[in-house]
């Protein structure tokens, strides 16, 4: 198998984690490439030309975080991460909602790139506005330790919110949410997956 993947990308860390706790290290071909360069390779996998993108060893072309972690989780059935039954739609929508935290994070930092004049911060300022609204929805839940695709999509976005918009300083709000997140990403596959600055 291949997967195509970026290192600061919290899709493709997500799919990364996953493979980790799979233990599929040694049945996946990591390559690396930056999307925004549309590389012919990636975008014969993938045309959106977005990562993550994985080749499975059957030749399907799968593109989306979630589809891919979900297809990874069968596997092998060491640390399931999606009950089959009962709970499920919990899990998912666990990971719609970080997902869409790292949709909102990932947005902010693509208009911070484009030319200042050009910049829209109203647009910048609802997307972060919405990025914590669903992190205070999410410090109302009970959290424990557990791996789930949902826990996992959830210790990506938060990352990826204090590795991209640290001013959004929902650590110091929610400082149980904090508490859980710091024990959650000392698993070995956070620590190697860690973005680079």
């Amino acid at each position: 198998m291949k997967l195509f993947s970026s290192q600061n990308s919290p899709y493709s860390r997500k799919c990364r984690i996953v493979m980790i706790e799979k233990g599929l290290e040694k049945r996946i071909e990591l390559i690396q490439a930056n999307p925004l360069e549309n590389p012919k390779e990636l975008l014969s996998v993938n045309p959106l030309g977005t990562v993550p993108a994985l080749v499975t060893d059957q030749g399907l072309h799968l593109c989306d975080s979630t589809v891919i972690c979900e297809y990874l989780d069968t596997l092998s059935a060491h640390n399931p991460l999606l009950p089959p039954v009962g709970g499920r739609e919990c899990v998912l929508a666990f990971v719609a909602m970080a997902d869409g935290i790292m949709d909102a994070a990932v947005a902010c930092v693509m208009e911070g790139r484009r030319p200042e004049d050009k910049q829209y911060a109203a647009w910048v300022e609802r997307k972060e506005l919405a990025i914590s609204r669903a992190i205070a929805k999410f410090a109302t839940v009970p959290l424990d330790q557990t791996l789930s695709m949902g826990t996992i999509a959830l210790g990506v976005a938060l990352a990826y919110v204090s590795f991209r918009r640290p001013h959004i300083a929902w650590r110091g709000a929610h400082p149980v949410l904090a508490q859980w997140f710091d024990m959650f990403t000392k698993r070995p596959s956070f620590e190697a997956t860690k973005p680079q600055a």
